[in-house]
């Protein structure tokens, strides 16, 4: 940079990440130049350079529907457009122009029945190191608005590796073929022999043909202690985002439309929607890194 104005810019561009004093020794010129030019100028150029941020943000927005903050925000600024910019600015900027992520409310069932036999042996412990060896499952209910039927069923199981929903079943009654439907997805997908397979006290994981079931399938049950929500909360948040990302996607009121959207939501979150922890979607992480 030749013209000062340009360096003056920069620095008031990068100031909120690095120190005044070491931009200003890399354009090298002087740091009363500099907060000179800023009482004179620093507001328009602010206005500039968040106006033209904000078209990145908005953009990134409007295309995940409202579902993502400034976490998700950062990281999507980076992986699709190269620009590297702190979640202060962006939480200012979002403020500035009055853009706010839907948050979802934070719940967990809290299923009380009592089970001695089968053992926590997940304990908490949602890391996995490859794919197919933990897996959480659990049922969860949606909204039908409009139809005799006031409720659709999905059963989901998730691979805690990257995440990702490996296997489900959607249906209108929440009894055992709506678990053995998702089990029999899953058998489709493949796991590894002794996979842990994690629920909560929910009467159909207590079933013993679904005891029975597992053991058929090569697979180690695990089970949350009674009452206890949290051991389980992997997949809850799962179920969580679903509920409040997916109405950003569409109004479904039927049965079929509701069965529609959440298949889109899931297919939506396996490939698309980024991970903060992965900071990419769970299949990229589990077709890149694994």
């Amino acid at each position: 940079m030749n013209d000062k104005e340009e360096q003056y810019a920069f620095i008031h561009a990068y100031s909120t990440q690095y120190p005044v004093i070491k931009l200003v020794e890399i354009t090298k010129v002087s740091r009363s130049g500099y907060y000179k030019w800023l009482k004179r100028n620093g507001n328009n150029n602010q206005d500039r350079f968040d106006e033209s941020l904000f078209l990145y943000i908005h953009k990134i927005f409007t295309d995940h529907r409202g579902t993502v903050g400034r976490k998700r925000i950062k990281l999507l600024l980076k992986k699709e457009y190269g620009l590297i910019v702190n979640e202060k600015r962006i939480s200012r900027i979002m403020r500035k122009y009055g853009i706010q992520c839907k948050i979802r409310r934070k719940r967990f069932k809290n299923r009380p029945q009592p089970n001695g036999i089968i053992t926590n042996i997940l304990d908490r412990n949602f890391h996995a190191i490859r794919p197919g060896i933990k897996l959480a499952i659990d049922i969860t209910y949606i909204e039908v608005k409009k139809s005799f039927q006031k409720w659709i069923y999905l059963c989901a199981i998730k691979d805690l590796y990257n995440g990702e929903i490996v296997a489900y079943s959607i249906g209108t009654n929440q009894g055992m073929k709506l678990v053995y439907r998702a089990l029999d997805d899953l058998k489709k997908r493949g796991f590894e022999k002794r996979a842990i397979l994690h629920s909560d006290q929910g009467t159909q994981f207590t079933n013993h043909r679904y005891m029975k079931r597992l053991q058929d399938m090569g697979i180690t049950q695990s089970m949350s202690r009674r009452g206890n929500c949290w051991d389980n909360a992997c997949i809850e948040n799962f179920f969580g985002h679903l509920k409040c990302e997916m109405l950003c996607f569409s109004q479904p009121e039927t049965v079929i439309e509701v069965r529609q959207a959440v298949e889109a939501y899931i297919n939506y979150y396996n490939n698309k929607r980024i991970q903060t922890k992965l900071e990419m979607s769970p299949v990229e992480y589990r077709t890149q890194v694994a």
